[in-house]
């Protein structure tokens, strides 16, 4: 229990060490890093998304519609529902997490553990502002690029792919969309994929930062912590602003009264 409490303290004061100097991001070595960042966790895990997000959308509105005879304006409005809201943040974070944050979790470790964390504090370079600062601001980031990617994706693919393969034109389906879907949802999702953007950066830096021995077994020990949690965090975080937003929690079990 009291290591829990450490690793939540911990993982609080990285995060308030990053709100306190993002101003490091205008240093050329910080903007090099963050944009590094960027392009490792967000442009080149595009190319992996796109048939994921098609096949999600398409999946969607067929079993919508066949299985469920439904019409294409409940299709599409399940799809708004669990794309834009639901899936599409949770599909992004899962991604990042898989890429980014065991990377990010082994490469610090390995670093802590062959001293080049204390290198750069003896040339007295801060390895939160070096490392920790452009890295959650680049997952953050990543994060809700790689959101609306999927979200346009499945929502796009899945309606022309659909069209294929059941009784409604794309027309129908585009019709329904755009009657149906409010920027209150895109905010919704933005938001949320921010903070799980975050969420994942702090706590996988954290446990790079602090592996669990000082032995080459230590580093896919911190790795293994960092995803576990990450995992966990975001599957909370998910939870409680579905509920705070929209006042349904587990999948409208429990609705909050407003």
């Amino acid at each position: 229990m009291m290591g829990a409490y450490r690793e939540l303290e911990g993982c609080m004061q990285l995060l308030g060490h990053v709100l306190r100097r993002l101003t490091v991001l205008k240093l050329p070595p910080m903007a090099e890093q963050l944009t590094r960042q960027i392009y490792f966790a967000g442009a080149s895990a595009m190319p992996g998304i796109v048939t994921r997000g098609a096949f999600i959308g398409t999946l969607i509105i067929v079993y919508v519609i066949e299985v469920l005879e439904a019409d294409a304006a409940l299709a599409v409005k399940i799809l708004l529902w669990v794309v834009l809201r639901e899936m599409g943040p949770l599909l992004a974070a899962f991604l990042v997490l898989q890429r980014s944050g065991t990377a990010i979790a082994t490469e610090l470790a390995l670093m802590q553990i062959t001293g080049e964390i204390a290198s750069l504090r003896q040339m007295r370079v801060d390895p939160c502002d070096y490392l920790v600062v452009p890295c959650v601001v680049g997952i953050a980031v990543s994060t809700a690029v790689l959101t609306f990617y999927v979200q346009v994706i499945a929502v796009g693919g899945g309606m022309l792919l659909s069209a294929l393969v059941v009784n409604a034109t794309f027309d129908e389906l585009a019709d329904s969309f755009f009657l149906l879907a409010s920027p209150m949802d895109i905010v919704y999702s933005l938001i949320k994929s921010l903070l799980f953007g975050v969420s994942i950066a702090v706590i996988s830096c954290y446990h790079g930062l602090h592996p669990p021995g000082i032995s080459i077994n230590a580093i896919p020990k911190a790795a293994i912590s960092a995803v576990t949690q990450s995992t966990l965090v975001v599957m909370l975080l998910n939870v409680v602003f579905a509920y705070l937003v929209f006042g349904v929690l587990l999948f409208g079990l429990v609705t909050a009264e407003l």
